[in-house]
């Protein structure tokens, strides 16, 4: 085998540019997902409010007469009454909900309060630096 022809800085700098070409990557592709995710939320919390309106409820009778003649050797008249079925409009029935508040049943009580005890606590570093807090 012959010895690589790069120095060992050379070697160090190559692979940290591709050490931050694929950082830059992952931070992008990262990026993009987070953007699509809020998008997305954004996008589903759209929502539609329609006024809704009872319709009117009226009732219609038509009634009429007809007269009919018929003419025989003797001159007769009748009257027949003529009814049309009464028609009424389609109504959905509707029945208004309230909402009614409920008293609790038990009374609040505000927590009560109570004496802070505080410890202290001490560490120190290899040097011989004592920390307390």
């Amino acid at each position: 085998m012959t010895p690589s022809k790069r120095t060992p800085q050379q070697r160090d700098r190559r692979f940290a540019r591709a050490r931050h070409f694929t950082q830059a990557i992952f931070l992008g592709s990262c990026a993009t997902s987070a953007l699509f995710v809020g998008y997305a939320a954004n996008a589903a919390h759209s929502v539609t409010t329609v006024a809704v309106t009872p319709p009117t409820t009226s009732a219609a009778t038509t009634t009429s007469e007809v007269t009919t003649t018929t003419v025989h050797h003797e001159t007769a008249t009748t009257t027949v009454p003529k009814t049309t079925p009464t028609t009424t409009a389609r109504s959905v029935p509707t029945t208004p909900t309230t909402l009614q508040k409920v008293t609790p049943t038990t009374a609040y009580t505000p927590p009560t309060t109570a004496p802070v005890t505080t410890t202290t606590v001490c560490s120190s570093t290899p040097s011989g630096r004592v920390i307390c807090y």
